[in-house]
């Protein structure tokens, strides 16, 4: 239930996310409406078509559906008030917990029910990071795939830390907590840092 609970707050904090970038000036709130759903949805909307799962889990539980969409529209209608108070650091801060929370929830779910390994961490990192992926592509802003700095990394470098962990027997949860703790610290640090890739590492 807890879970649960974190995973709705951090739709929310997904949800304004999309709401608040500064190229929705001027659209109309259906435009704005649907940046914050995608946004919010987008990425384990595409992990369920990937793995073929019997529904996509907005679908079969609604509640996930409302809440990226009320979250969407109180952002719209509340976004001067939240660009002049310090929410809007809150949300850049809920929406790093919840890349985290989804990228390993899902790693340990998908491990845990038989996938392999390198399936379950690409699908935790397609979970947490797409969806925002596609807000910017929508919201004609850069992309991972536009540019060099490291986006997806901690990501991918947090689930495969809580496979490793998972298989020498650490204990789940503390494995879990650990994890997303160390991609939080890791994508502060990036984004604060403006981290890039190494030259070595750049297609010239």
């Amino acid at each position: 239930m807890f879970a649960y609970i974190l995973e709705m707050v951090c739709i929310v904090a997904f949800a304004l996310s999309g709401v608040m970038v500064d190229s929705n000036k001027g659209k109309d709130i259906l435009s704005v409406l649907l940046l914050g759903w995608v946004t919010a949805l987008g990425g384990g909307t595409l992990r369920d078509i990937i793995i073929n799962a019997d529904q996509v889990f907005w679908i079969r539980d609604p509640t996930y559906f409302w809440v990226a969409l009320g979250s969407s529209c109180a952002g719209f209608f509340l976004i001067t008030e939240i660009r002049k108070s310090k929410i809007e650091k809150m949300v850049i801060l809920f929406d790093t917990i919840g890349v985290s929370l989804f990228s390993v929830l899902v790693t340990a779910k998908l491990h845990s029910t038989g996938y392999a390994a390198y399936v379950a961490i690409f699908m935790g990192m397609v979970t947490a990071v797409f969806g925002g992926v596609i807000r910017d592509i929508l919201a004609h802003r850069v992309n991972m795939f536009n540019n060099t700095e490291l986006y997806a990394t901690p990501v991918i470098l947090g689930s495969s830390l809580y496979i490793v962990m998972h298989n020498v027997g650490v204990i789940d949860y503390i494995a879990s907590i650990f994890c997303m703790a160390f991609i939080v610290v890791i994508r502060l640090y990036v984004v604060i840092k403006h981290i890039r890739f190494p030259d070595f590492l750049i297609l010239k």
